[in-house]
């Protein structure tokens, strides 16, 4: 990377960020209280267990285990500071700024300095390091997963990625879809060399998530690779109802605990539930995996995002140009198999779209700069009159989002 742009990446990231997360805005606890209290825990020798949210049921494996261990060392250095975790995750953010840039040179030169300038002041990746969230975490080792195993690896660099990999699936295990991302790039171009590559990726990433996997063999007899919460969010996410249709979902009730104390067991019931639904309700599980198709790629959260709004034309043309380019596979298989994911298993919140955006940035400034490249001045014209015109969208949001609203319940999909 060249050092004099990448410190100017940086300190600009940070100083928004920082004035930002200073401002001290109001977030929903969403699931904050939960990882506040596991890190106290910790801190006060008890495990790694929450009890709170749970009527008083121990709840040892609900969580991934990254973000509570991290709020847990910012909590015996600092305190119980909010505002600490934050700052830290403004230095964290900023990072992953930098390696956006890094990514960029390695993958598609001409475009870096532009997606990392727009990573930069990027308005969603700067809000989240204002919530204690697991968010800013998640997003930086995806991006330093893509930033390594983009490289002409040796054996050491191949490690770095597969531990950069685990941690993601650390901190949200949905991150170990990056693994059979990289395996099905080998396959398609029909390398030995790189399936060699994925085999050392999947030895470091097996090793970095296996100490956790034993641990909760030892709690709970049982094997649990990382946590008990994908049975419940396969239930909920494939209802009659959904819970992601609910003004007031993800809720459980103290009888689900009394009738299956066992929390592995509740678990493997709701991986069951989920599953017959899917298989008995065909029809209805298409139509919300459609629904759940729009609510990911939904640009009101709660308000106009103008931001990714803005970003969202530029991806979709890079996307188009770039995306089957053997610079850019790797990105775009993730991509496709972690919205399938999202989609045809999960429930398509934008809280799972916000870690993929830096990717996203990267093919939407190659797209603008190829537009750039070819258009001259007009281009500039071109990206001055989306500016504006998503300015008048986000003055206008209350009148938008209600003809959006309008159109979706109009073809039940709201």
């Amino acid at each position: 990377m060249k050092a004099h742009l990448s410190l100017g990446l940086f300190v600009l990231a940070l100083i928004l960020r920082l004035i930002y997360v200073l401002q001290e805005y109001p977030v929903p606890p969403q699931d904050t209280p939960d990882y506040d209290e596991i890190a106290l825990n910790l801190l006060k020798g008890e495990g790694f267990v929450a009890r709170e949210n749970w009527f008083g049921f121990e709840m040892h494996s609900w969580r991934a285990p990254f973000y509570p261990f991290f709020l847990a060392a910012v909590y015996g250095v600092c305190g119980h500071s909010h505002l600490a975790v934050e700052v830290v995750q403004a230095v964290v953010g900023a990072g992953t700024v930098v390696l956006l840039y890094g990514l960029g040179l390695r993958i598609w030169p001409p475009a870096a300095l532009a997606a990392g300038l727009f990573a930069a002041v990027y308005g969603p990746l700067i809000v989240s390091t204002g919530e204690v969230m697991s968010e800013t975490w998640f997003t930086f080792w995806l991006v330093l997963a893509a930033y390594l195993l983009t490289a002409p690896g040796s054996r050491r660099v191949l490690l770095g990625g597969g531990v950069a990999i685990g941690l993601a699936a650390l901190t949200r295990p949905v991150g170990l879809l990056f693994w059979p991302a990289m395996a099905l790039v080998a396959l398609l171009a029909g390398h030995r060399e790189g399936l060699r590559r994925s085999l050392w990726v999947g030895l470091a990433l097996g090793a970095t998530i296996l100490p956790w996997t034993v641990r909760n063999y030892l709690v709970h007899q049982a094997l649990v690779p990382i946590s008990t919460h994908g049975g419940f969010i396969l239930a909920r996410s494939n209802a009659a109802q959904p819970d992601w249709r609910q003004e007031r979902g993800w809720g459980i009730t103290r009888e689900t605990f009394v009738q299956i104390p066992s929390e592995v067991e509740r678990d493997r019931r709701w991986q069951e539930q989920g599953l017959e639904f899917i298989r008995t309700h065909p029809g209805v599980y298409l139509r919300l995996s459609a629904e759940r198709l729009l609510r990911f790629w939904y640009f009101f959260q709660p308000g106009y995002n103008f931001w990714f709004t803005l970003l969202l034309p530029f991806f979709a043309v890079g996307l188009w140009r770039y995306g089957l380019r053997e610079e850019f596979l790797l990105l775009s298989i993730f991509l496709a198999i972690s919205l399938a994911a999202f989609c045809l298993i999960l429930y398509g919140s934008g809280r799972f779209r916000l870690p993929l955006e830096p990717f996203f940035i990267l093919f939407a400034a190659a797209a603008a700069e190829d537009l750039i490249r070819h258009q001259g001045r007009r281009a500039w014209l071109l990206l001055g009159g989306m500016v504006a015109a998503n300015l008048i969208f986000y003055w206008q949001d209350e009148a938008l989002r209600a003809l959006v609203l309008d159109f979706l319940r109009r073809w039940q999909l709201k």
